[in-house]
């Protein structure tokens, strides 16, 4: 696997997300009590980003059909999605993000 930086922590506001693009992949980073998160950026149940939803604790909610993903276990929370959104193990350093990828 590479590392793969993918954004700076002072990039995002907490309680907020934002999408980084690399290599024509969207990512959704979240900064949540100061914890960073990485997900993809797709809904897995329909083509919906879902930096375009918004936050609800440790969860995002896409902005299409409802359906809440656990940022931490990537789990759909509720249907109509049912397959996981894939979680990105972050490493920081120097106040970058870097994934492997």
């Amino acid at each position: 696997m590479t590392k793969l930086k993918i954004g700076n922590i002072n990039d995002v506001v907490n309680g907020e997300m934002i999408q980084s693009t690399i290599n024509n992949k969207n990512y959704l980073i979240a900064k949540i009590d100061d914890e960073i998160y990485v997900t993809s950026d797709m809904c897995t149940h329909e083509d919906a980003e879902l930096t375009m939803g918004c936050l609800s604790g440790k969860k995002v909610k896409c902005p299409l059909h409802g359906s809440y993903f656990d940022l931490i276990t990537g789990e759909a929370q509720n249907e109509p999605a049912e397959e996981p959104i894939t979680v990105y193990e972050i490493k920081i350093k120097n106040g970058q993000i870097f994934i492997d990828d």
